[in-house]
């Protein structure tokens, strides 16, 4: 009998999915014995233990039965629905099914996950260049030391259930962190520790959003901010953006008008657009007076090139009215999926209530090595490292598209973060987006539109450029390739 491991996971588990395959098509029938463990151990050339565990996964599934001393054989009475084709049946699943029944919420979700896909489908495939944003560069040397926290750390303290508002260590350097660089006023009893920002977002609308009530957005902005709001019952509004953030002069002024505004303060997303001291002040009076409340999601603002830092948002409100959601994804590496949020102290009850009913609590191994990776200064070396890197980058990319494009272009949001925006002039290329997205896809090239980011979508090109993933030397070749792109197009 063929048996052939898949070379994923562990060896016994390779085997278990090997035999269970075998008896599900058919090819091992019911009642028909196996081969005895020592047999098989020398044929697959792995020791007798883990054919042992194998078959004894299979037993405990009921797949076979036996023991020591009268041999392991199929079960005699397989359902007739297990057997014969059903690896094939496996595949047409989503086709031999009728669609099931879901909630309003659920359909929101899977349209916004569906449009997600669409737009990632080269995401696995083979580019030379690519621009992909959100990305960013793993550091080998904090992922290094992280190893070595990692392994001391990992003591019996963090094998428990923890406290659902993370670790307390954490949430004081997180705290000391934003006091001193980020212009917050927060201590480390109003931050909250979750499983990344979108988490954050997720139960903050849980918090705040009852069916039908209107959440303010900016227009362009961060969809997947957009689909929690819809999918928790929320009514959209959006307003536009211009180069000093959202216009806050047109936002609804009747109390009550909105329950929540989601803003991108410190570099709009997708614009790189900042949020002007007005605007910020106007931002915070309207909400004390329509009694609604702000996130300020506070993304990539450690990566800033230009000018001086940015102060936080929550740091000008003293009326507690600002929701500030910050993550170390972007920063150390997207896996890592922890985030905090800095909440008006009267909110940290009802929102770690709410998130104790999702998932209890973040990785307490990984919030301890984080903390020790703060505390030892490993962070903050971390961060001058990796801004010097990407410093390096992005400047490159301006130049080149400033170079090869000159005037035909105008570029947006280069002075902080880890992408920048572009808008070609030229009109014509706008209704050819999708031709030119598809050849230089084929031509192995990545680059991202920004129309997807609107709801009602400009009249320009407009692309999105990442350089935090993107190695420095690929980036000419890349921009060149894009040229040719571009004016095949422009000469057809």
């Amino acid at each position: 009998m063929l048996i052939e491991l898949d070379g994923h996971g562990p060896l016994y588990l390779q085997l278990y999915r090997a035999v269970k395959a075998l008896i599900l098509s058919g090819v091992l029938s019911e009642g028909q014995k196996l081969p005895p463990t020592r047999q098989l151990a020398k044929q697959l050339s792995v020791s007798r233990n883990v054919v042992m565990l194998g078959y004894d996964q299979l037993k405990a599934e009921g797949y076979v039965v036996g023991g020591f001393g009268s041999g392991t054989r199929v079960v005699e009475l397989l359902p007739e629905d297990r057997v014969h084709g059903s690896i094939g049946r496996e595949a047409k699943q989503t086709e031999s099914f009728e669609p099931a029944p879901i909630s309003e919420q659920a359909e929101i979700a899977l349209g916004y996950w569906r449009e997600r896909a669409k737009l990632n489908q080269d995401q696995h495939r083979s580019l030379r260049y690519d621009f992909r944003y959100g990305d960013i560069e793993v550091d080998t040397q904090s992922i290094k030391i992280w190893k070595q926290l990692s392994s001391r750390l990992f003591t019996k303290s963090v094998h428990q259930y923890a406290d659902p508002q993370g670790d307390w260590l954490l949430r004081d350097k997180v705290a000391e962190h934003l006091n001193q660089l980020r212009g917050c006023h927060c201590s480390a009893g109003q931050i909250a520790i979750v499983n990344g920002s979108q988490q954050a977002l997720d139960i903050i609308a849980r918090l705040f959003i009852a069916n039908s009530e209107t959440v303010i957005v900016e227009e362009p902005g961060y969809q997947a901010a957009r689909a929690v709001f819809q999918a928790a019952g929320a009514k959209i509004h959006s307003i536009a953006v211009d180069q000093d953030g959202m216009q806050t002069e047109k936002l609804p002024v009747r109390p009550g008008s909105a329950r929540l505004a989601y803003v991108t303060p410190s570099h709009q997303f997708p614009t790189g657009a900042i949020l002007s001291l007005a605007r910020r002040l106007a931002l915070l009076e309207w909400a004390a007076q329509s009694q609604a409340y702000i996130i300020e999601d506070d993304y990539d603002s450690e990566f800033r090139f230009e000018g001086r830092p940015i102060s936080a948002l929550q740091g000008l409100d003293y009326r507690g009215r600002t929701l500030y959601v910050g993550t170390f994804s972007k920063v150390l590496f997207p896996a890592l999926r922890i985030g905090y949020v800095v909440l008006p102290p009267n909110l940290v009850e009802p929102f770690i209530a709410l998130r104790w009913h999702a998932d209890r609590h973040t990785n307490t191994h990984q919030q301890r090595v984080l903390a020790e990776f703060i505390a030892q200064g490993h962070y903050e070396r971390h961060l001058r490292r990796m801004r010097k890197r990407y410093e390096g980058r992005r400047q490159r990319l301006i130049t080149l598209l400033e170079t090869h494009f000159g005037t035909a272009l105008e570029l947006q949001g280069t002075n902080a973060g880890l992408h920048l925006m572009v808008q070609f002039k030229d009109r014509i290329l706008k209704t050819k987006e999708a031709e030119i997205l598809k050849a230089a896809s084929a031509a192995g090239l990545g680059i991202y539109p920004a129309s997807p980011l609107y709801q009602t979508p400009p009249d320009r090109l407009g692309l999105l450029f990442g350089y935090g993933a993107i190695d420095e030397s690929e980036i000419e070749p890349g921009i060149l390739l894009l040229k040719q792109v571009i004016e095949s197009f422009q000469q057809a």
